[in-house]
């Protein structure tokens, strides 16, 4: 975010012939002046720098510089100290910064420089991880023999690992199959992918992550169980839920 950059000039009006308007004369060369906050967005407590630059010249530019702060365009600037410019016009100082607004630096020049002013916005932000629901399926009494298949919508994954609870439970039937996270629209993937997890004998977490390598696509289950002996029921009562942390930023 830049800050700002303003010119300001002192002024005289001298006297002309009788009935004349009177001429505006410059007094001292024009005084130039830069400011800005750095950085210009930050966590709430962090240390920001205001600085800048005031005078004409490289020398001969010692003078205050007071600061002043508003929490918005709607509120009157508040005054929050004074600091005071070199002679080469550099000046600076580091706050806390606890609230969104826009600072300002007033140079109040010398009996040679004139005043001039300039401001910047700082945004001032918190952070907090939250659990972020992607999807939920689950699915009661599924026929799975030989084979059940289901998937969610097209989904934008965020940043980070993707946590996986799953639950299955065919019964006395054997049973196994897969669960993941594809663009691809033949649902491939190779022994090992980390957008997937494969369960070939049923058995396995029910707690996992997976890291798919691209952010869209969708989830993608797979099941199958056959009866250990004749009769006995193939249905399989088949869940999953995936979730995410996230940063949250909110600012103030």
């Amino acid at each position: 975010m830049l800050g700002t950059h303003l010119f300001a000039a002192a002024a005289v009006l001298t006297a002309a012939m009788p009935g004349a308007a009177p001429a505006a004369v410059v007094r001292g060369p024009v005084t130039e002046m830069t400011f800005a906050v750095s950085p210009d967005a930050v966590t709430k407590g962090s240390r920001i720098t205001l600085a800048g630059e005031a005078g004409a010249g490289d020398s001969g530019n010692a003078g205050p510089v007071d600061l002043f702060f508003r929490k918005s365009e709607d509120d009157a600037y508040a005054r929050i100290g004074r600091i005071t410019a070199s002679a080469t016009g550099r000046f600076s100082t580091t706050l806390t910064a606890t609230t969104s607004g826009d600072y300002q630096a007033v140079y109040r020049g010398n009996k040679k420089r004139g005043e001039a002013s300039g401001s910047d916005y700082l945004a001032v932000y918190t952070t907090r991880t939250v659990k972020r629901l992607i999807y939920t399926w689950s699915a009661t009494g599924m026929q799975c023999h030989p084979v059940c298949r289901a998937h969610s919508p097209e989904l934008t994954l965020g940043q980070g690992p993707v946590h996986v609870s799953f639950r299955r439970d065919c019964g006395q039937a054997r049973s196994g199959g897969s669960l993941g996270f594809t663009p691809d629209p033949w649902n491939k993937h190779e022994p090992g992918d980390p957008g997937w997890r494969d369960f070939p004998d049923g058995a396995g977490p029910a707690e996992f992550d997976l890291a798919p390598t691209k952010p869209a696509g969708h989830f993608y289950v797979t099941w199958s169980s056959v009866a250990r002996e004749p009769g006995q029921p193939t249905r399989c009562q088949l869940s999953y839920t995936a979730t995410q942390t996230a940063t949250e930023i909110t600012y103030v």
